[in-house]
């Protein structure tokens, strides 16, 4: 029989196999219902916020050298971001060794052996009683021919893993971002408010003395002076405040960054003006989008599918086809001859009819796991929308502050300038004087901490938005 013949009738075996050879799907399944743009009702994106929506690198805005260094170097050796850079690395691997499930597979086998063979057996008068050496040269070939697309469908959820760490990846970036311009701001503000506070306890020290003169003079009980020794000793536990504030930033900074409190280097003081961003006063349907934990969930239900539909294909018959072809003979001297040449081939099929309630189980829990997908999908939509409409307001609310606090300031400034005016020309006690420096200085400091909190709610707006998505670049794990 020639090999075509051969390979025509295994074929014709094969196809007789695959008509009656399928389990049945007892699991009927209707997945959960994803949440629609239609639910939501968030109105289209205007021509304002798209202008002014954050783009990659929102930050770098800000223009701010230091701050731009800290956040570089976080995102190469951040230890949060470490871990994820190894799980994206790790979903890139599965994904490369699921693909290679549709290659074909094969070896080469070499043997040689040597043997007595039994007169009173199967061998051939002549072989039988003989110490005879024999020898094998083989190449195999196997290749799942995957006619119903399961490996095809495992390697699309494999690549749907992979598109889930890179964004949850990217999602850890906007975080950390977020997180170090705060904590940046607020380190850069503090410093600032030490030198007014400096400056208050030195105006209230000045203060002191005038207050003693006074009493020692006989011009007023002793009262005065007792108070603002109180206010000193509250100034100075707002030092010690502030003093501990700033450790305990540096450090969570520090973390951050991927280094130490000690190799931090020291945040520049703020200056005069501070820059601002622009950005978006709505929230529109672009939120889906835009924020990578949204992509994340996606691509976790487009995972799920997949691996019910790759499961559904092993309710099919699975067709592999072995090719087998070397020299075989008994004699080494005989074993490259032509003569000793063979070729097989062999079809195996893999008939599930038995394995119906095992395969019924195991797609009922992918069913599950696409429900769940789905329905951290909707969790994760809800849960950025409803944190984007709290963000926007507490962003408002800093805007408000920063400029009804800058007009407290302005007024406060004028009052001061009023009583050294007063006091130039004689009209005046310097005690009033000094008590309106004191207040400008305070309601100064209020102006930091409020333009340190404005910077903070912008960063969080500007990850709670999200920027326009692409396939984030992920740093190797070492």
């Amino acid at each position: 029989m020639t090999f075509l013949r051969t390979f025509q009738m295994a074929a014709l075996c094969s196809l007789v196999a695959l008509s009656g050879g399928c389990a049945i799907v007892t699991s009927e399944h209707e997945p959960l219902t994803k949440v629609t743009n239609a639910q939501l009702n968030l109105p289209q994106v205007s021509q304002h916020a798209r202008i002014n929506w954050p783009q990659a690198g929102w930050w770098r805005q800000y223009q701010d050298a230091q701050l731009n260094a800290l956040i570089d170097l976080a995102f190469q050796g951040a230890p949060d971001l470490q871990v994820l850079a190894s799980r994206v690395s790790a979903s890139q691997i599965a994904a490369d060794g699921v693909k290679k499930l549709s290659y074909p597979t094969g070896g080469i086998k070499l043997s040689a052996a040597g043997q007595t063979y039994p007169e009173h057996y199967i061998y051939p008068q002549g072989l039988g009683g003989e110490w005879k050496d024999s020898g094998l040269i083989a190449a195999n070939l196997t290749w799942d021919l995957d006619i119903w697309g399961r490996h095809r469908a495992q390697y699309r959820a494999a690549l749907g893993q992979e598109a889930a760490a890179q964004f949850e990846y990217a999602a850890a970036q906007q975080s950390i971002a977020s997180n170090i311009v705060a904590l940046h701001a607020q380190l850069s503000a503090l410093g600032a408010r030490v030198e007014l506070l400096d400056r208050q306890i030195a105006l209230q020290q000045q203060t002191k003395q005038r207050w003693f003169e006074r009493e020692a003079a006989g011009l007023q009980a002793v009262q005065n002076s007792v108070q603002v020794d109180v206010v000193l000793a509250q100034l100075e536990q707002l030092k010690g405040t502030f003093d501990a504030q700033r450790d305990i930033m540096r450090a969570q900074l520090a973390f951050l960054v991927g280094t130490t409190p000690a190799d931090l280097p020291a945040i520049n003081p703020m200056t005069q003006p501070w820059a601002t961003l622009s950005l978006p006063n709505e929230v529109p349907v672009d939120i889906l989008s835009t924020r990578p934990d949204i992509a994340a969930a996606q691509h976790y239900i487009v995972a799920a599918t997949e691996n019910i539909k790759a499961v559904k294909a092993e309710f099919y018959p699975n067709l592999n086809l072995n090719l087998t072809a070397g020299f075989q003979a008994i004699g080494l001297d005989k074993l490259l001859k032509t003569s000793s040449r063979f070729d097989i081939v062999e079809p195996a099929i893999t008939l599930p009819i038995f394995a119906g309630a095992g395969l019924n189980a195991k797609l009922r829990n992918e069913q599950a796991q696409l429900d769940s997908a789905i329905a951290n999908y909707n969790k994760t939509v809800y849960k950025a929308i409803s944190e984007t409409f709290e963000q926007l307001a507490n962003h408002r609310n800093s805007m408000v502050q920063v400029a009804q606090q800058a007009r407290v300031l302005q007024s406060n400034n004028r009052l001061a300038q009023l009583a050294q005016e007063r006091f130039a020309q004689g009209i005046t006690p310097q005690m009033e004087l000094l008590i309106a420096r004191s207040s400008a200085l305070r309601e100064q400091d209020n102006l930091l901490a409020q333009i340190a909190a404005r910077r903070v709610q912008e960063a969080k707006l500007a990850v709670n938005l999200g920027v326009r998505l692409r396939a984030p670049a992920v740093a190797k794990p070492e």
